[in-house]
């Protein structure tokens, strides 16, 4: 499989808003998706245990401590139930811009949420993180590399954090970027999570660096077996595929292909980083599959502006309400494509 023709992709949107992998899900993947969709009148195995052996071995981590989701998206709809039952007078900490999943749960659900505006190079802000922790505090959330910003947390302030937050309180480490994190020289997030007393939680997606973000696959790794177990098992039953559970076998075991594609990737972003700085914007230093910036003055609907071009990208607004704007990563000529249409958008 190769992908698309070009016909078409130059028929179609080019689709920068999703933080999706521009590159065909590998051969190997796709034989054992193949072979799975022939099981697909059975329900699979709930808990995966052939696929957790495979990621408690690529993470590091003792299977009894992984347990897998459809999606990270999955894990953080269980923040009421894993941060034992949040009531509206309870309250998480995030950054912000952050995951609108957390904002997303807590309108659900009726507890609050306080976010503390990211660094002005787009990182999370941990003093303030631990500053705002408070007396109803529940979980603290904080995403390295941080999405929509792209910031990653250094060795220090990592274990600043791991040591500030309370040990009664659930601190959740948001990696769905973790592959693009740790090809950028990022610190590796469990030896210093190991150090925590108190409980933790890490998740991490086959969506990006592995390309299987139409799968819906993701998992968490936990400070210990009943946080684990807690977690499993208020997940709906079945929720990870049969299909999704054999795709992610596959990739752990062909991972040599996520990492030249993660590597490609990262050669493109710093290309299109100097790119749009040479065209007077400010992205942000970023280690994720994208990049942000704010807007220029001139045209604070950068999204509006470059879909009219037929790009899409995502559009969001930093703590003081200054808009910005996030491009995923594509291949060469998606990226260039931005650049052009940037430049034809100032010009204007």
């Amino acid at each position: 499989m190769t992908g698309p023709t070009d016909k078409a992709r130059a028929a179609a949107p080019r689709r920068m808003h999703l933080n999706e992998s521009p590159f065909p899900v590998p051969e190997p993947v796709q034989a054992a998706i193949a072979q799975a969709a022939a099981t697909v009148n059975r329900y699979p195995s709930d808990f995966g245990p052939a696929l957790v052996t495979e990621i408690a071995a690529y993470a590091g981590a003792p299977e009894s401590r992984v347990f897998v989701s459809a999606g990270t998206n999955e894990i953080l709809h269980l923040i009421p139930v894993i941060g034992d039952v949040l009531r509206p007078d309870d309250e998480i900490v995030v950054p912000d811009p952050s995951f609108p999943t957390y904002q997303k749960v807590a309108r659900h659900v009726g507890f609050k949420v306080v976010t503390v505006p990211v660094l002005a190079n787009g990182v999370p802000d941990i003093d303030g993180v631990l500053a705002a922790i408070g007396p109803r505090t529940k979980m603290v959330c904080v995403p390295s590399p941080n999405n929509p910003t792209g910031g990653l947390l250094s060795a220090d302030a990592l274990e600043k954090l791991i040591a500030g937050v309370p040990a009664h309180i659930l601190l959740h480490l948001d990696e769905a970027y973790y592959e693009f994190g740790r090809e950028a020289g990022g610190p590796e997030t469990l030896p210093l999570l190991e150090k925590r007393p108190g409980n933790w939680l890490t998740t991490r997606s086959f969506s990006k660096a592995f390309g299987l973000a139409g799968l819906r696959l993701g998992y968490g790794i936990a400070s210990d077996e009943a946080l684990a177990e807690h977690c499993r098992l208020r997940r709906p039953n079945f929720s990870v595929n049969a299909a999704a559970q054999a795709a992610g076998i596959a990739a752990l075991q062909h991972r040599e292909i996520m990492e030249a594609n993660v590597a490609a990737i990262a050669r493109e972003r710093d290309r299109l980083a100097r790119g749009l700085s040479a065209l007077g914007l400010t992205p942000f230093d970023t280690a994720a599959n994208f990049i942000a910036m704010p807007s220029p003055s001139a045209v604070p609907d950068m999204k509006t502006a470059l879909a009219q071009r037929g790009i899409l990208v995502t559009g969001f607004a930093m703590a003081d309400g200054t808009p910005a704007f996030r491009i995923t990563i594509g291949l060469e000529d998606d990226n260039d494509a931005v650049l052009a249409a940037i430049a034809d958008i100032l010009k204007r």
